[in-house]
Order: C-alpha cells, then sequence, then structure tokens
C-alpha cells in the first residue's frame, strides 16, 4: 500500500477542504448517557483516576503555553522534546514495580496493558459503574475475556461475598491485590466453558469482537446461556469497528482495518447481527444501548471533552502498538507511518470523531426447557 499512503497523505489537505462543508451534516453522536443511569452502580466513586489525569495534563500544557509566551523573543531558542504526556504516566509507578515483578514482562505488553487500563478507566467514568446490568447479589460472576483482569478484580473487590471468575486463553500474568474470591482459567472462550450447566448469576464480556469469528458468536452466546442459572444475566460491549465522522486519512486506515478483518472472517456488523443471536439462544433482550465517547477536545461540554481528550490518548496508544504490524504490511516507510498517526489525530480533532460502544444486556428466562439447555449451538 505503499504508493497508495503516499498518494493519500499527497491530497489529504485538498480533500479536507471539500469535506470542510460537509462537518455539519455529521452525527454528533448519542451522549444521553450523561445522566446518571438507572441501572448503574450504586457505588460512586469520587473522580476516575483516568479523568483526573486527564485535568492535571491540561493544566500543565496551559501552564507552559504561558511561560513560553512570557520567554523572550530574543533569547535562544530552547528545545523542548517534551510531548503533551500520556496518562500512561499516572500508572508509571505501578508498571515500573510490575516489570521488577515480573522481568519476563516485555515492553509491548507493558504498553497494551497500559491502553487496556485507561480505556477499563473510560468506560466505567462514562457508564457511572462496571455494570448495567440490574444485579444485586451475584454469587457467581464470569467474565469472558478477561485481557488484563482489571473488570475482574474490581467486582471481586466490590461483591466480596461473590465468586468472580475471568476466562482468557492468557489470563492475567500480573495483578496488584490477590483477592480470595477471585480466579483466571485458561480458556478459549470459543470452545466449552470449565463449568456445570445454570451455575453462574452474571457472565459479562467487551471487546471480544476481534476474537470471535462470525461463525462463533452463536456457539459463544450458547455456551454463555448454558452455564447461567434461570433469571440470570449477561452485559456485552462491543465497539464498532471503525471510528464515526472519519477524515481521508483515517478512512484509508479503516479501509485497510476492514479488509484485515474479512481475511479473519470477523464480523464487521456484529454491531447490528447480535441482537438476533442472542434471541435465537434464548435470552431474552432486556436492553441495547450505544454509548458515544468524542476522540479529542473538540465537544463544548466539558465532561464530554475530559473523556475525549482520554479516548484519543487510547487510540493514540492503539496506533503506535500496532506500527509494526501496519509497516511492512502497508508498504510504507516508518517516518510515513508517523507522518499518517500524525494526520489521523487532527482528523479526530477536525472532523469531530466519535467511538461508539454497543452495550447489550439480556436475561436467561426464569422457566426453560431441557432441551434448550443442553442442546449444542
Amino acid at each position: 500500500m505503499g504508493n497508495q499512503a503516499s498518494k493519500i497523505l499527497a491530497a489529504n489537505k485538498k480533500k479536507k477542504s471539500d469535506i470542510a462543508s460537509q462537518k455539519s451534516s455529521n452525527s454528533q453522536g448519542n451522549y444521553d448517557w450523561l445522566d446518571q443511569d438507572p441501572h448503574a452502580s450504586k457505588e460512586n466513586p469520587s473522580l476516575n483516576a483516568a479523568v483526573s489525569a486527564a485535568v492535571a495534563i491540561q493544566q500543565k500544557k496551559q501552564q507552559q503555553q504561558q511561560q513560553q509566551q512570557q520567554q523572550s523573543s530574543s533569547a535562544p531558542a530552547i528545545v523542548n522534546n517534551t510531548r503533551r504526556k500520556s496518562i500512561s504516566e499516572f500508572f508509571a509507578r505501578r508498571k515500573q514495580s510490575l516489570v521488577s515483578m515480573h522481568p519476563t514482562i516485555v515492553e509491548e505488553d507493558m504498553k497494551e496493558y497500559d491502553r487496556l487500563q485507561r480505556q477499563h478507566y473510560l468506560l466505567k467514568s462514562t457508564r457511572k459503574g462496571n455494570t448495567w446490568a440490574p444485579i444485586e447479589s451475584p454469587k457467581v460472576i464470569v467474565e469472558a475475556g478477561t485481557a488484563n483482569g482489571i473488570w475482574a478484580l474490581e467486582m471481586a473487590t466490590q461483591y466480596k461475598e461473590s465468586q468472580v471468575l475471568g476466562l482468557d486463553l492468557k489470563p492475567p500474568a500480573f495483578q496488584h491485590g490477590n483477592p480470595t474470591n477471585l480466579r483466571y482459567n485458561q480458556t478459549n472462550v470459543n470452545e466449552p466453558w470449565p463449568m456445570a450447566d445454570a451455575t453462574v448469576d452474571f457472565v459479562f464480556q467487551r471487546n471480544m469482537y476481534l476474537h470471535i469469528q462470525k461463525d462463533q458468536w452463536p456457539k459463544v452466546l450458547h455456551e454463555m446461556f448454558r452455564v447461567l442459572k434461570p433469571g440470570g444475566y449477561i452485559e456485552l460491549i462491543e465497539a464498532d469497528m471503525w471510528h464515526h465522522n472519519p477524515g481521508p486519512v483515517q478512512i484509508a486506515f479503516q479501509t485497510f482495518y476492514k479488509d484485515q478483518c474479512k481475511l479473519l472472517d470477523l464480523d464487521l456488523e456484529i454491531a447490528d447481527s447480535l441482537d438476533a443471536i442472542i434471541v435465537e439462544k434464548g435470552f431474552e433482550l432486556v436492553e441495547k444501548r450505544a454509548l458515544d465517547i468524542p476522540i479529542g477536545e473538540w465537544a463544548t461540554e466539558p465532561e464530554l471533552k475530559q473523556y475525549g481528550f482520554i479516548n484519543k490518548e487510547i487510540q493514540k496508544a492503539l496506533l503506535k502498538n500496532k506500527k509494526a504490524t501496519y509497516v511492512p504490511k502497508w508498504g510504507i516507510s516508518p517516518a510515513e507511518y508517523d507522518l499518517a498517526v500524525s494526520e489521523v489525530l487532527d482528523e479526530f480533532e477536525q472532523f469531530k470523531s466519535f467511538s461508539r460502544f454497543n452495550v447489550w444486556i439480556a436475561r436467561k428466562p426464569l422457566a426453560t426447557s431441557e432441551s434448550t439447555t443442553t442442546t449444542a449451538a
């Protein structure tokens, strides 16, 4: 894609000019989640760590700008290569201690751990808690695809009388805190789960659209239905596979991304197709909601502006983490890739881009036939 990428970058300014007049007609997203959600956890932490870090970073940037303005124009230029600090610095001490405790952890793992950590806190802040499902005193909680385990850890801490189990092909190798009611199991969620029928009260899953192929979704939902007790809930969170209101360079990234997803037989329309699968497997679809989060600080509402900054940092980290994958596949130089990433970050602000997270809450009926529970998908 080398020549194509170069042409896209060269024509970018003209395309931005042509598209600028269309921006007013773009959807700005759905932000009704700013109101307190009736299903949100009653626990309302003071202020999310990620949001606090974002505010601190914004203030520091303003102070740096003021200092630069106060410098005399005749003074020798001072080269300052310090970039805007990432929210990941909030976890800097934690990361250092983790690496010292686990010397086999590579830097790439830590970068992804950090990105997932920020994304978790962003979703927790916008959702005013870790769940929207109306759970009260679940005895057994399962997270499918636990990744770095932060959600499972917080749920085990919040629900001390519950047993929390995280399932993943690669369970977390490191984690602060060790609640006695939390454990992990090395499991491929696309295969039969290691628990008996009707033994779980709540199943949570998010961001698994890149790990579950199109024809595997019915099997995964079947396993969720099988292990749930009658009356138990599932809550699924899956992001749209592309950002809304993209600019021309971002469209180039997304086109490549979609092509890769097709090769992997992933469901590009999971946001629409999952409804039918949930119902087909016997669940009662209680609610489906769209959670839109700005990318960048273009929003005028202060809370959205803060979340938008955090989300942009997350997207920036993702693009940087994917550099080693994209550069050889695109056939472009590392410098060209960096330029493309810079353009995309600018486009997030200019075109008022946003991410959409789709949330499904479903319930296993109180009365289910034995055949529905035991028949394979």
